[in-house]
């Protein structure tokens, strides 16, 4: 029995040793800190400038929560711009007393009682993102040189999510940006909104463009589920200067997709609603999106100058290798309401493609309201014809749109309307 219970003690000793040579491996534990903002002041203890610093100065994923006393909106006015984050941080504004997240799948019922102004501030931008696996929530920021910038190939992961950026604390007046609500500078992997009602971001009013990713490393990125160019109840216009979203020699970005609410409102815009530019800008998805009511075009290859033509069996490069657009040829409404579109498609050989097709009041090169979509596959020559109908309910005079997606991702202009008719 004695033998015994030294072999016992023996294996427990040995067991616990083991224990804490996987522990010792593992490094040490890095516990999540949470700072809280109490006050508006520009610097000093419970100021938001002290909360970035002591965040990016502690190990780990931190918490950035804001408790100031008070009703209202809080609004902080850093001069100089904050400290670059550094650090993974979730940085709350919903954690404010009285602010809530959006729950209205169209429009908005959200409270945001905090604001990030650059008023006071001479120039700079309202958060600068280089660290990876961050997200920021809950913020109006507005009057900077740049709302926020994801910068640097360390600036992945990140999420951005139910922001007014561009706009007042109701998301009803224009305070924007100088340039961007949000440029993302060859970062990657980061997410702009999200499928869900309350991770939408209303990034309107910015004297430039509404979303900007821009450089050859920044890829992966997704802008989905927000509203762009309106004001939070994505009806009224609150248009950014120039583009609605801004994709500058970017490749394999997504703009909307076809998960449900995650598609993109943006409308209002001073120049065209997506405008995608410059070598390398190859597979960007643009899917599923409400673009309508621009200045410019609904989706905008090579640059401002008007529809792309297409060109025989689609061999030209460019941005998303200048894709062919669908051609319509007909639309008609029977009596019993089925709307049936005819046309084809002209593009590389033996590839498939999927096509999207949308109505849209106005007869312009965009898309306010998707139908449906279908999947093609050309033949050796290049070519397919298809027939779409529909059910859904469109109205006589209305017009017709479509698009294009290849298979690396490739999403064409929108192709020309064709109005529906009786049948």
């Amino acid at each position: 029995m004695v033998a015994r219970s030294r072999r016992i003690t023996a294996l427990g000793v040995l067991l616990a040793a083991l224990v804490a040579a996987m522990l010792m491996a593992a490094g040490p534990a890095h516990a999540s800190t949470t700072f809280t903002v109490t006050n508006t002041n520009d610097s000093g203890a419970g100021s938001l400038r002290q909360a970035i610093l002591d965040a990016n100065a502690t190990s780990g994923a931190d918490v950035i929560n804001f408790d100031i006393p008070g009703t209202g909106v809080k609004t902080i006015s850093p001069n100089p711009e904050l400290p670059q984050i550094t650090g993974a941080v979730t940085m709350d504004g919903y954690s404010q007393p009285g602010a809530q997240p959006n729950t209205k799948a169209v429009g908005s019922d959200a409270v945001l009682k905090i604001e990030l102004s650059g008023a006071s501030a001479d120039a700079g931008t309202g958060l600068y993102i280089t660290a990876a696996n961050s997200t920021v929530k809950g913020l109006v920021i507005n009057r900077w040189t740049h709302g926020i910038i994801l910068g640097s190939s360390g600036a992945t992961g990140n999420k951005i999510a139910g922001n007014y950026l561009g706009t007042d604390a109701m998301g009803t007046n224009d305070l924007g940006n100088d340039f961007n609500g949000v440029y993302v500078g060859n970062a990657s992997g980061n997410t702009i909104g999200g499928a869900t009602a309350g991770e939408r971001n209303v990034i309107s009013g910015n004297d430039y463009y509404g979303v900007n990713i821009d450089g050859q490393t920044a890829t992966g990125n997704r802008v989905v589920g927000n509203y762009v160019g309106t004001d939070a109840s994505g009806k009224g216009d609150l248009g950014n200067s120039s583009h609605g979203v801004y994709i500058s020699s970017a490749p394999d970005n997504a703009i909307g997709s076809t998960t449900a609410g995650a598609r993109n409102v943006i409308s209002g815009n001073g120049g065209d609603g997506v405008y995608i530019t410059g070598d390398g800008a190859t597979g960007n998805r643009v899917l599923s999106n409400s673009i309508f009511s621009n200045v410019g075009q609904g989706i905008d290859l090579v640059g401002a100058d008007g529809p792309t033509t297409n060109d025989p069996d689609d061999p030209d490069a460019g941005p998303n290798n200048l894709q062919n657009k669908p051609v319509l040829t007909s639309a008609k409404k029977s009596a019993t309401g089925t709307t049936t579109v005819k046309g084809t498609l002209d593009s590389t050989p033996n590839e498939t493609f999927k096509l999207q097709f949308f109505s849209n009041p106005k007869g312009t090169n965009e898309g306010k309201t998707l139908l449906d979509s279908m999947t093609v596959s050309t033949d050796g020559t290049g070519d397919f014809s298809f027939t779409f109908s529909t059910t859904k309910k469109v109205g006589l005079d209305q017009n017709i749109t479509a698009t294009a997606t290849g298979p690396g991702g490739n999403t064409s202009e929108f192709s020309a309307p064709r109005i529906v008719v009786a049948q």
